[in-house]
């Protein structure tokens, strides 16, 4: 049966999904894993190392449900109220950041993939992109994501 919600969805067509550069995944590193005090990786080059080696997959709906620490709001304002609970709101993350996400995936404009570790369990973690993710979601795109390999479990 198809919900009435997902009729009202807006579809777009995005295939611009990036792979994230040296210089992005460094910042990510700092922000995601140095500023939260995770031990993902020994230090910044294993992660880069990681980096290197990491795939790129497109993530389902129903795939998305196993990766830990996703949100998955499903409207612009669910996930506006999400980010003013996020430190970088309002200097880094705002309503005018957020419409301009929107934006780019409905214009088909580059963005880097998200970015999600997996542990040698198997297990799934977003790492970077949460709010891209979500928005790639509310637009009916499968997100294509970046998927590290975790030197620690």
């Amino acid at each position: 049966m198809i919900k009435l919600l997902d009729l009202l969805k807006e579809s777009v067509q995005y295939t611009n999904w990036v792979k994230p550069s040296i210089d992005s995944l460094k910042k990510e590193f700092k922000i995601e894993h140095e500023l939260k005090g995770h031990d993902f990786f020994d230090s910044e080059e294993d992660f880069l190392e990681a980096a290197r080696k990491a795939k790129v997959v497109t993530i389902t709906p129903s795939e998305d449900t196993r990766i830990a620490y996703r949100s998955g709001t499903e409207s612009k304002e669910e996930l506006l109220n999400l980010i003013k609970s996020y430190r970088s709101y309002p200097k880094y993350r705002n309503e005018e950041t957020l419409e301009s996400m929107y934006n780019r995936l409905k214009t088909n404009q580059p963005m880097d993939m998200p970015i999600v570790l997996e542990f040698g369990d198997g297990q799934r973690r977003i790492f970077a992109g949460n709010t891209r993710m979500d928005i790639a979601y509310q637009l009916g795109v499968n997100p294509k994501v970046f998927l590290i390999r975790t030197v620690n479990s």
